[in-house]
């Protein structure tokens, strides 16, 4: 009698944390409410939210590289990003954590924020969480390559490539639009993810959920298939 195994459910099946909900609208709403005193030139915040290079090296205002990420140019920019945030923000916080995502959310964006205005020439200004939003894809096409082993590690890494292709590389140049803050966003969520997978390999494993199936040998003349299953944790 020979047994074969099959992965039918892995972590990634249904959500582990509730009101994730409240992570992806928080984050928005401060996305909304930040921009909105950052456009109003007679809001007494104004002036203090965006960063820019001589603000933070030269004046030391390190709080604008946390302030800066939830600042957006405009109503336009402000809802490019607000689709990608909700969307993104939530399905992390669902499966890994509220206050994972909230507190990765705000570190990293400080960092990028910091990483594209000391590697720049000039003395620009940098606005926006799209920064955020590819260290956030990065981070969950990372986990998926590692946890979703119901399909074989090849399709997974093409699927990844070929949503890479389709949704984060631009049709389009804008030169006011910061790709390095994209891309080193993107880079650093790749990073965290190889980081924290790890640590949480055990607890993920701990929800595969197999069926397996007990094949009779063939002298026993049967084609009957009898399919068990393990407990789902």
């Amino acid at each position: 009698m020979t047994i074969e195994s099959k992965l039918v459910k892995t972590y990634l099946n249904h959500p582990r944390y509730p009101n994730a909900k409240i992570t992806a609208i928080f984050l928005l709403l401060l996305s909304i409410i930040l921009s909105n005193f950052h456009w109003h030139d007679m809001n007494a915040l104004a002036p203090f939210l965006a960063a820019k290079k001589s603000q933070v090296f030269e004046s030391g205002e390190y709080w604008r590289l946390f302030t800066t990420t939830f600042v957006h140019g405009n109503l336009e920019h402000l809802l490019s990003n607000s689709m990608m945030l909700v969307f993104l923000s939530y399905f992390v916080s669902a499966f890994y954590g509220q206050f994972l995502t909230f507190l990765a959310t705000i570190i990293t964006g400080a960092l990028i924020n910091y990483f594209v205005l000391y590697n720049s020439s000039l003395n620009i200004t940098i606005v926006g969480i799209s920064g955020v939003i590819y260290f956030l894809w990065g981070f969950w096409l990372i986990l998926y390559l590692f946890i979703e082993q119901r399909i074989t590690f090849f399709r997974r890494l093409i699927n990844i490539i070929a949503l890479f292709l389709i949704l984060l590389i631009p049709t389009s140049y804008a030169p006011q639009t910061s790709y390095t803050a994209h891309y080193f966003g993107f880079f650093v969520g790749v990073v965290f993810a190889f980081i924290y997978y790890p640590f949480n390999s055990k607890k993920f494993k701990k929800y595969h959920f197999y069926e397996y199936r007990y094949i009779p040998n063939l002298e026993e003349n049967t084609k009957h298939i009898e399919t068990l299953y393990s407990t789902d944790n």
